[in-house]
């Protein structure tokens, strides 16, 4: 009995004596944000956040992980695992020796940042530039000068706006200030209604065209998870492909059958074919996925004077031009 006892002391002072010669590896962390978990695996609770520069003791290593000691929130002591990724040894002993499994602890209530927190935003991003695709509604109009008039018709008070619709695709340049493109079929016009002596009409001129406008846009609002609210102007050139003006009317001067539609382009050709002008508006575009979607008011305000005058004939000097307040849609990528 007195032999075992001596045997015993013996391998206590030679434990102790190994332990005090070992000393513990000391670890720094090198990012930003570091989570300590309640065990050796990405998909352990975060129980306690570490920051960059924090010294902490290895008690030991499982696999890619430190089991270290921690103080929790509440003041007690308590043990927790940390990746080998986001520190660095930096003094002690040698490595903790590997264990196999280690005591999970239980995770706090209150919730805790990512691994590595995002960088804060710094300011304005730029747009990023591509190709659109847009659909369109618009209300059209043609003004002139009406003291011109001398038709006798009365239809100054009963001009309304030609509804249609078109479509096309773009190009944008990316930056708070850029540049866009655009190739697009829109549909302008009026109607009107009105009485000339005994007899009442109605009539819907009708131009279709082919638009290419060239615009600067100044986004005003484009910040990180934010939506993109910009400004947008510049100048358009059209060409009309078709040009006509359906007609209906009542009266004993009307010809039968009371309606009609004439051609605005036949030779010889009371239209002029080009249309340019200037356009101006704005808009905002939503992240909708991998595309983006917009929405933009345009107004475009002719400037070309759609009278053509043939050879030998005097010009009335009215002047028509067309405008058109369209709402384009679409999406960008």
């Amino acid at each position: 009995m007195k032999k075992i006892a001596i045997a015993a002391l013996i391998l206590l002072v030679v434990s102790l004596a190994a332990n005090a010669g070992q000393t513990p590896t000391v670890l720094k962390v090198k990012v930003q944000t570091a989570n300590v978990r309640a065990q050796a695996d990405t998909t352990g609770a975060v129980i306690k956040l570490v920051s960059l520069g924090t010294l902490l003791e290895a008690r030991a290593k499982v696999g890619d992980w430190y089991e270290i000691t921690i103080t929790t929130d509440a003041g007690t002591p308590g043990i927790g695992f940390i990746s080998a990724t986001v520190v660095d040894v930096i003094g002690g002993g040698q490595a903790p020796a590997p264990v196999r499994e280690a005591a999970p602890v239980p995770p706090p209530v209150k919730s805790v940042a990512p691994e590595q927190a995002p960088p804060a935003y710094s300011g304005p991003v730029p747009s990023t530039g591509g190709f659109k695709i847009m659909a369109a509604f618009g209300l059209g109009s043609i003004s002139y000068d009406t003291s011109k008039d001398t038709s006798g018709y009365n239809i100054a008070q009963f001009k309304s706006s030609r509804k249609g619709f078109g479509g096309g695709v773009g190009f944008e340049t990316g930056s708070t200030i850029g540049f866009e493109i655009d190739v697009l079929y829109l549909q302008k016009g009026v109607a009107f209604s009105g009485t000339y002596q005994t007899n009442t009409f109605s009539a819907t001129v009708k131009l279709d065209e082919v638009s290419l406008p060239v615009l600067l846009k100044f986004h005003v609002l484009n910040k990180a998870g934010l939506p993109d609210i910009y400004l947008l102007g510049g100048g358009e050139i059209a060409y009309v492909m078709t040009g006509k003006v359906d007609w209906n009317g009542t009266g004993p001067d009307v010809p039968s059958p009371g309606s009609g539609s004439e051609d605005l382009l036949k030779d010889p050709s009371s239209l002029n074919r080009i249309d340019y002008g200037a356009i101006f508006g704005g808009g905002v575009t939503l992240p909708l996925g991998g595309v983006k979607l917009f929405v933009e008011a345009r107004y475009h305000l002719g400037f070309s004077d759609l009278e053509k005058v043939v050879s030998g004939e005097t010009p009335s000097g009215a002047k028509p031009h067309t405008s058109l307040l369209a709402v384009v849609g679409g999406l960008k990528f």
